[in-house]
């Protein structure tokens, strides 16, 4: 080829990769993501003390891509690809899955609203988890063992949900999972949701049933809930306290919550409940109680406090187990993306083990921990 050639050539491939650019960017894909690393202590970690590393300490780590496609009239196609780790050895979590946090793609409608489909957040999370005591207050107060799933620790597969567009700060949404067999009951999930929003105040409520779920032998491994489900924080709850191998049949949320801000000041109040019916024909029923507060005591510095009562009660056995949680929490941003935190929650509890979110059981009724941590936004 002549030297004029291969300057025509390398024209032509230059204009490509320019057209290739400015069509990604038309696209509107972006990159995201969270670090969130902690240093932790506990003072009973299944009899033990412990001070260690802790990934997502202050919400999970991740990176994602989410993209946006505009279709004209107010239409737009939408996917979301979200992927967890752990930032202490790199390891891929929820299963070792790629893309385990969330992965679904759909058409959203500035009118009539979102569809999507893949693997996502029930209506639970979606509606009550920003009002909830470690998501609002800075910490790991999640209602003892995330028994109604409001901290987010498990997700849908098979999932199609509808989200509507805000209609004067109300807002529905409705999310089935399917669970990918003729037995359509065997391993499915569905939740309903709507939230309210005008001016200082935020209101929500929720409801989510699940029927078969888990990986147990007589249940679908491919259904709307599987090992995310089956592992921990939920060694307390997922089998009966009679029969270990007996596992959940039944489980169903509802939950109400509000929330007021004040100036620098917030506070927020929930109620949940989750009713567990196992395969052995034992069933719980756990009440959840969360108040949590906010102030932001500079443009910089915010401080959290929050208190959790769960009260439960086992029909099989009869017993009767309740759990008390604090947090007290401080948060310092040093820029928009990062800040630095640190924060003590302490669990007490009664006819039971103390278990707070990330830790093993304690070995007793009581169970202390402190963090201290960084976080960065990307």
């Amino acid at each position: 080829m002549t030297s004029s050639g291969k300057r025509k050539l390398a024209r032509l491939c230059a204009g490509a990769l320019g057209l290739a650019g400015s069509a990604y960017a038309q696209e509107g894909v972006t990159l995201y993501g969270l670090l969130s690393v902690g240093v932790a202590y506990v003072n009973n970690e299944g009899g033990h003390a412990a001070t260690r590393m802790v990934p997502g300490t202050m919400q999970n780590n991740r990176w994602g891509l989410r993209g946006t496609e505009d279709l004209g009239g107010g239409a737009k196609g939408i996917f979301v690809l979200e992927s967890g780790f752990g930032l202490d050895d790199g390891k891929s979590q929820q299963g070792g899955r790629l893309f385990g946090r969330q992965a679904y793609v759909g058409l959203s409608h500035d009118r009539y609203g979102t569809v999507t489909f893949g693997r996502q957040y029930d209506a639970v999370f979606d509606t009550l988890g920003a009002m909830s005591a470690p998501v609002a207050a800075g910490g790991l107060a999640a209602h003892v063992g995330d028994n109604d799933n409001v901290f987010g620790s498990f997700r849908h597969n098979n999932a199609v949900k509808y989200i509507s567009p805000s209609w004067g700060g109300l807002r529905a949404q409705a999310t089935y999972a399917l669970s990918d067999t003729g037995q359509s009951a065997n391993n499915r999930s569905f939740s309903l949701g709507t939230s309210y929003a005008s001016g200082p105040l935020k209101l929500a409520a929720a409801y989510m049933q699940l029927d078969h779920p888990g990986l147990l032998a007589s249940n679908n491994a491919a259904g709307a809930v599987t090992d995310d489900y089956a592992g921990a924080p939920f060694v307390l709850f997922h089998s009966s306290p009679l029969t270990p191998a007996a596992g959940v049949a039944r489980q169903r949320v509802g939950g109400v919550a509000a929330g007021y801000s004040v100036g620098a000041a917030r506070v927020n109040a929930m109620v949940t409940t989750a009713r567990y019916r196992y395969q052995d024909g034992t069933a719980m029923r756990l009440n959840n109680y969360d108040v949590n507060f906010g102030y932001r005591l500079t443009p910089a510095l915010e401080l959290g406090a929050a208190y959790v009562f769960t009260d439960g009660h086992y029909t099989g056995t009869e017993a009767r187990p309740r759990w008390h949680m604090g947090q007290l929490s401080l948060d310092y941003a040093l820029s928009r993306r990062t800040d630095v935190y640190v924060y003590g929650v302490y669990q007490r509890a009664r006819s039971a083990r103390a278990d707070i979110y990330l830790f093993a059981p304690s070995s007793n009724g009581g169970q202390l921990v402190f963090v201290t941590g960084i976080r960065h936004k990307f």
